[in-house]
């Protein structure tokens, strides 16, 4: 597996950016790069607005996507961009990566055994001070906690919550803040109900910080993931029992390592030491190197010709953006 070409809106910028990281294709339009007959998955991350139609010019020159999250504004236009891969038959991705850490899955595991009884409430947050007014908070940041809680808190593998599972997700509560001048979104919280009475709560914000950690509840104790809940790398489980639940157990602790060996590229053409035009080579967000999880999730699905990841299926995608979506509307419904 490679990154054969570069796709940018210029040929300029298209070969500075291939230039840097020693990609020998570039190309002056998306479009040109998607047709690339050697070209075998596109991966998606332009400005978010541009997902949907981004999407479907790769799938219309029948090529795999993996987009960035959020794939789509809302549950209709992402449906459009779905029903367009599953009528092709074409491999789509969202790129919601915490689906694929090896932490995730012992989540899952942790909670269908029952290692903290019935679960039946989760809360998350993740709110950063960075980019109030720019962009929706709900997007880029709650997305992330609907996943989670969608996670932790839909129903189990046995018949009778399969069955459940058919009632869907129904938003109880949302409010939310705007910037006074862009009128996006900058912080939003919600309230969940899911099958079997389970409940989820969540907050997002760019407008201020919080622990960014998650907590799930059970009828024996809890299981905490601390930050950050969205690139995992530890789970600590506290059974708690006895008049009031006042009985801790002592916690335990599950500890995954990231991916050995994986380091940001090297630059090719550095005009001092390890820089080129102002840019230190580096990963920019924690636990980067968790990526791979989600790459090799994508060349599986690929060599084994399939049309959705097992860990992140379609209707899965389409159940979070539906829950985003009806809690923009209440949210905006509720000002």
């Amino acid at each position: 597996t490679e990154v054969l070409a570069i796709g940018s809106r210029t040929i300029e910028s298209a070969n500075k950016f291939a230039d840097r990281w020693s990609v020998l294709r570039r190309y002056a339009s998306y479009e040109e790069a998607a047709s690339d007959a050697d070209v075998h998955v596109v991966y998606i991350a332009t400005p978010s607005l541009r997902h949907p139609t981004d999407c479907k010019m790769a799938l219309g020159h029948g090529k795999a996507v993996l987009c960035e999250k959020s794939m789509a504004p809302s549950y209709d236009v992402g449906k459009e961009v779905i029903q367009m891969a599953m009528d092709k038959k074409l491999l789509f991705v969202h790129a919601v990566w915490s689906r694929f850490f090896p932490a995730m899955d012992k989540l899952r595991s942790l909670i269908e055994e029952g290692a903290v009884g019935d679960v039946k409430s989760a809360r998350v947050s993740f709110c950063q001070n960075d980019g109030a007014g720019s962009c929706s908070a709900l997007l880029e940041t709650g997305i992330y906690c609907a996943q989670f809680l969608q996670w932790v808190l839909r129903p189990l593998s046995s018949e009778k919550e399969q069955e459940a599972a058919k009632k869907g997700v129904v938003v109880r509560g949302a409010c939310r803040t705007v910037h006074p001048e862009t009128k996006h979104d900058t912080h939003v919280s919600a309230l969940l109900e899911f099958p079997f009475g389970r409940t989820g709560t969540f907050e997002c914000s760019l407008a201020h910080a919080s622990e960014r950690s998650a907590v799930v509840y059970g009828t024996g104790g809890i299981i905490e993931i601390p930050f950050p809940f969205w690139c995992p790398t530890k789970l600590v489980v506290t059974k708690m029992s006895g008049q009031a639940s006042q009985t801790w157990e002592e916690p335990v602790v599950y500890d995954f390592d990231l991916p050995e060996g994986v380091k940001a590229l090297p630059i090719s053409k550095p005009t001092k030491e390890g820089d080129v035009d102002g840019v230190v080579p580096g990963f920019h967000f924690v636990n980067s190197e968790g990526l791979t999880y989600e790459a090799a999730e994508v060349n599986r699905c690929v060599r084994e010709g399939l049309t959705e990841s097992p860990s992140f299926t379609s209707e899965e995608c389409l159940d979070i953006l539906r829950i985003i979506s009806d809690i923009d509307a209440m949210s905006r419904a509720n000002e």
